[in-house]
């Protein structure tokens, strides 16, 4: 289905959320499309197998159903890159051990469910949103502090033509639901063409359940990866942390005579006074907006598509601001702009290596 939409409407291969109601926010990975999340259900049993994987980690065990039997379930936790991050790791999860589930069935399998709490064997509970300090302490969502303490951090200087953009980058990580689509621009302004492809849609063409990447602005902030931004007098390196996405913009560069068509296109950048503004076009057909769940939309972009993006440091907290104006004639009634923030993070970069688990192997 994928493939046929893809050739059918030309313009279907990535991904953008906007603007969506806060019962969707949700949806990012079609999380309310596979679990009925307004249904409520307890599970324990015994560890078989744990996967910290992306986009959606999962552990393994085997339970015994009303009829006596013992059948092997599993349960979806969240993408095992922020796992890491808030100090989860596998071996929380020891082979054996005897663990308990909350949260929300599968729609369509009976044994899988989607995580909302952890009950380990010595009665501790840990939410899916909760971290893990070095010591073992299980902590919970009390605010944004992650971003407290980087607003409270002096910014380093910037260089007056030519800041320096190198190191990694993210939202801050959220303590409680992601926050992919929270603070959107309003909907795009849409041509009949596009809303007459978006009649075509259906979730299963998300390209994220394919382990293919979405477009450069999505991408950049999806599900609050971490950025690793590499900077030289000749180009700037974006490594992006979801779908391991990257592009180059090269520095006073001028198009080629002929691009390669792809899902990043080509780019190309300009200093002046703090900022680099980078103009990027050459991209293959594809999503602007993607969304599965309770709420299925779709957003085509045309290989006609071209995106302004201006970066730079913000003086007044040290955030990395990208501003960016996209133009389709093709899908887009009028350019579409908006802006995302990522504040400097001493965590490391972690390649995201998409093993997608939403189907049982």
């Amino acid at each position: 289905m994928y493939l046929r939409n893809l050739a059918a409407t030309t313009a279907l291969v990535c991904a953008m959320g906007i603007a969506l109601p806060p019962v969707a926010a949700l949806a990012h990975h079609g999380v309310s499309g596979q679990f009925d999340l307004d249904q409520k259900i307890e599970t324990s049993g015994t560890v078989t197998r744990v996967r910290f994987v992306n986009p959606h980690s999962y552990v393994y065990f085997d339970a015994v159903n009303d009829a006596g039997e013992t059948e092997n379930r599993r349960c979806e936790l969240r993408s095992g890159s922020l796992l890491k991050r808030k100090g989860w790791t596998p071996d929380m999860f020891p082979i054996g051990s005897e663990v308990t589930f909350n949260g929300s069935p599968d729609r369509r399998d009976p044994l899988t469910c989607y995580v909302e709490t952890v009950t380990f064997p010595d009665g501790r509970v840990l939410t899916r949103y909760g971290a893990v300090a070095e010591d073992g302490t299980f902590m919970e969502p009390e605010g944004d502090a992650e971003r407290a303490a980087e607003e409270g951090t002096p910014p380093p200087a910037p260089a007056a033509d030519m800041p320096d953009l190198s190191g990694n980058w993210s939202e801050p990580v959220a303590d409680g639901p992601p926050l992919p689509y929270a603070g959107r621009a309003p909907d795009y302004v849409l041509t009949d063409a596009a809303v007459e492809a978006g009649d075509d849609w259906e979730p299963d063409d998300n390209p994220r359940f394919h382990c293919q990447p979405t477009n450069i602005i999505l991408d950049y902030r999806f599900d609050q990866m971490i950025n690793k931004i590499e900077q030289s007098p000749e180009e700037v390196k974006i490594t992006y942390g979801f779908m391991d996405v990257v592009r180059t913009i090269h520095i006073d560069g001028e198009f080629p005579d002929e691009i390669e068509p792809s899902v990043t296109g080509y780019s190309t950048g300009t200093w002046e006074d703090g900022k680099l503004t980078v103009e990027t076009k050459g991209f293959t057909p594809g999503f602007l907006e993607a969304i599965g769940g309770r709420s299925t939309r779709s957003v085509p972009h045309s290989d006609q598509m071209e995106i302004t993006e201006v970066f730079y440091i913000d003086d007044s907290n040290g955030e990395l601001v990208q501003e960016y104006t996209i133009t389709d004639p093709v899908y887009l009634a009028e350019p579409h702009s908006h802006l995302n923030r990522s504040v400097k993070t001493e965590d490391a970069f972690i390649p995201y290596e998409c093993d997608d688990l939403t189907e049982k192997e």
